[in-house]
């Protein structure tokens, strides 16, 4: 008997159209999850927000803070499973590196050392945030943002700007100083009432260097750069010279320190959205009080939420490298310093370390012994060593606002037997404002090894002129008249 199964298995039309339906649908749903799915990737990034080169000189390796964001710009926790990839860029290829670490909420653990610049700008005393004048806003900020630090491991600075950079509190842990500090900034005259913005970045990336860890610079200002030089006369310490937007970034870079900018005001500088992005940072606008207390709050909540990387990068002669990083998909490249090593470029050999090591141990204790052997009245240089010549009595009292040291008969400090020294290598100079002695050059020099231009000056410090070698002194509580 032949049997037909073509009445059972023909589907009648409206079943099909049902089905065919049903299929469209099922894609249908499939393309939106996968198009949620991916949107969601794509909306994810993640920041290198530092590099510490500290531990280059030490044992070859780079620490990475980075900090991964969901697709909302909120920090978010990586899978346990998650493995980053990390390359050194080294023109078009992409070296792989092997992580040594990785470890989550570092910061946090370890402690963040902050230095707050505030704008004390005559603007910031003339006009308004709210129903407060803006400076008057920003010190309540400042110091609720004080008095909510509870890591006894955080450390915090404080420093002012205007025509000049004023050191107030060198980073260290909350005390009642801090208070004292903010109720002593008082309204600028009118020479002093400028914004050297930039300057006073650089200036505070180098106060900050000396600290360890993560380290974060917290600009708040309410304007543009506006250099003194724009009333038609030169700088009282920097003369002629004005400040870009890249002399900060550039040291922001070096030393490792990431700068994060604060907006109040209608006006705003578009350059410190850029240092603050290419630095690691990132920038914040407040429009009243409560925004602004809180916009300090998510800076420290942000980075005490970041994760730390730790490898050993190839070691290359050359100062600026780059490095990618890759999670998810997602990839943030930044660029690390080489610190230099009594002019060699540091790289992880062994005991052999040793041997310039003690040669720099030893011109610190000569520089203790010129201390022991005559305690400074007042505040001065020692020339500790010239080219071939070694001349330890050399001794320079810093009465005058500027002395120069170079190889003309002029200088203040002449140099003898080494041949790259000029005429007027360098300018040290005394500001009566905040009681500091800057040191600057045209060309680099090193401060404690460290590439420098211009250098806010602290006992002890040991600088190195193409291979001239001056040790800075200054007794205690030094106040010059």
């Amino acid at each position: 008997m032949k049997m037909s199964f073509a009445s059972d298995t023909r589907l009648s039309g409206s079943y099909r159209d049902d089905l065919h339906g049903g299929v469209n649908m099922k894609r249908l749903t499939i393309s939106i999850c996968l198009l949620l799915f991916f949107s969601v990737l794509w909306g994810q990034s993640v920041e290198i927000t530092q590099i510490e080169n500290r531990s280059l000189l030490v044992d070859g390796t780079l620490d990475i803070y980075f900090l991964p964001r969901n697709e909302e710009g909120e920090p978010r926790v990586l899978p346990e499973n998650t493995e980053p990839e990390l390359f050194v860029v080294d023109g078009e290829k992409r070296i792989p590196q092997r992580i040594l670490s990785l470890e989550q909420d570092a910061p946090r653990r370890q402690g963040i050392s902050f230095l707050l610049l505030i704008d004390n700008s005559g603007s910031m005393h003339d006009e308004y945030l709210g129903n407060m004048l803006r400076f008057e806003t920003a010190r309540f900020a400042v110091d609720q943002f004080l008095q909510d630090i509870d890591n006894p491991l955080d450390r915090i600075g404080l420093s002012a700007f205007n025509t000049f950079y004023t050191p107030l509190i060198p980073v260290s842990q909350v005390s009642a100083q801090f208070e004292a500090a903010l109720n002593s900034i008082q309204r600028p005259s009118r020479e002093n009432s400028y914004t050297e913005l930039y300057r006073s970045i650089q200036q505070a990336a180098l106060d900050l260097a000396d600290s360890r860890g993560r380290r974060a610079i917290i600009v708040l200002s309410d304007g543009e750069n506006f250099p003194y030089t724009l009333s038609g006369n030169p700088h009282p310490l920097y003369g002629e010279k004005e400040f870009d937007h890249q002399d900060a970034l550039k040291t922001l870079v070096d030393e490792g320190i990431s700068l994060y900018a604060v907006h109040i005001g209608e006006t705003k500088d578009k350059p410190l959205d850029d240092i603050a992005r290419e630095s690691g940072g990132r920038s914040f606008t407040a429009d009243d009080r409560g925004n602004l207390m809180n916009v300090y709050l998510t800076i420290r909540d942000e980075i005490q939420q970041e994760y730390r990387l730790r490898f050993r990068p190839p070691y290359r002669g050359s100062d600026v490298h780059t490095v990618e990083l890759e999670i998810e998909d997602q990839t943030s490249v930044a660029d690390y310093y080489v610190p230099h090593f009594l002019g060699k470029y540091a790289s992880p050999l062994g005991w052999l370390v040793l041997i310039p090591l003690l040669i720099a141990a030893g011109l610190i204790v000569l520089a203790f012994l010129y201390v022991w052997e005559k305690p400074a009245t007042e505040a001065e240089i020692n020339l500790l060593a010239a080219g071939k010549n070694f001349s330890p009595r050399t001794r320079v009292n810093l009465t005058k606002e500027v002395t120069v040291i170079g190889a003309g008969r002029n200088a203040d400090m002449t140099i003898a037997g080494n041949p790259a020294m000029r005429e007027s290598h360098a300018t040290i100079v005394f500001d009566r404002n905040s009681g500091n002695y800057t040191v600057s050059a045209d060309a680099e020099f090193r401060v404690n090894n460290r590439l420098k231009k211009s250098h806010t000056l602290k006992s002890g410090d040991v600088l190195d002129f193409d291979g001239t070698t001056v040790v800075f002194d200054r007794p205690p509580k030094h106040k010059k008249t």
